[in-house]
C-alpha cells in the first residue's frame, strides 16, 4: 500500500508474510454498511488505524491494483504496484506486530470526499474518489513511519451485486504519489 512503509535494506519492516491475522489494537469499530465508495473509505480509514485484517480485507475486490510513487525516490524509480495479496498480507503484518503502539491513517472526511465518475472509459459503471492529502503514521515504540501525500490520491471503486436491488462496493485501483518521511524518536 503506502510509500514509504518498505524502508530498511533488509525487507519491509512489517515482514509481510501472507498469513491472515483478526483484529487488532483496541476495541472494533462499528463499520459503515459498504454500500457507497465513500463507506467504503471510512471503513479503510477505521480498519486501517484498528490494524483490523479481517474488515480490510473484504474492502478490495480481487483484482486490485494499487500503484504508489514516492517523490523522494531518485528519478527514474520505478513506481511501486500492489496486488490484493499484498494489501492483506500488510495488514496481516501490521496486525500480527506486537511493538506497534499507535496507527494513524488520516485521509479526510465525508465532506472532502466527492464521487466522480469513473475515469475509466472501459468501467462506466465504476467510481472514483480523489483525496488531496493523505496522512499515515504508524508508531513502534522507537519510531514513527511517516507516508504523508499533499498530491492527489484516487481511490478507483467497483460495484458488487450482492442481491438483487443491493450494491456493495469494494476498491479496485488506489494511485498515491506522495513524499515519505522517517522521524527518529
Amino acid at each position: 500500500m503506502a510509500v514509504g512503509l518498505c524502508v530498511l535494506a533488509a525487507g519491509c519492516i512489517f515482514n509481510p508474510d501472507t498469513g491472515d491475522g483478526g483484529g487488532g489494537g483496541g476495541g472494533t469499530p462499528q463499520y459503515p454498511k459498504l454500500d457507497s465508495p465513500a463507506n467504503v473509505l471510512d471503513a479503510l480509514r477505521q480498519s486501517y488505524a484498528a490494524r483490523d485484517s479481517n474488515e480490510y480485507k473484504q474492502l478490495y475486490d480481487s483484482s486490485y491494483v494499487g500503484t504508489s510513487q514516492d517523490l523522494n525516490d531518485p528519478p527514474g524509480t520505478v513506481v511501486s504496484t500492489f496486488r490484493y495479496a499484498d494489501e492483506v498480507a500488510h495488514m496481516a503484518a501490521l496486525q500480527r506486530s506486537s511493538t506497534i503502539t499507535n496507527v494513524l491513517f488520516d485521509i479526510g472526511g465525508f465532506a472532502q470526499w466527492q464521487r466522480l465518475p469513473s475515469s475509466d472509459v472501459s468501467h462506466p459503471d465504476w467510481a472514483d474518489i480523489t483525496i488531496n492529502s493523505t496522512h499515515i503514521e504508524i508508531n513502534d515504540g522507537l519510531t514513527t513511519y511517516i507516508v504523508q501525500s499533499n498530491a492527489p490520491v484516487t481511490f478507483t471503486f467497483i460495484p458488487k451485486v450482492s442481491a438483487p436491488g443491493d450494491t456493495l462496493w469494494k476498491i479496485v485501483r488506489w494511485n498515491e504519489v506522495g513524499n515519505s518521511g522517517n522521524s527518529g524518536a
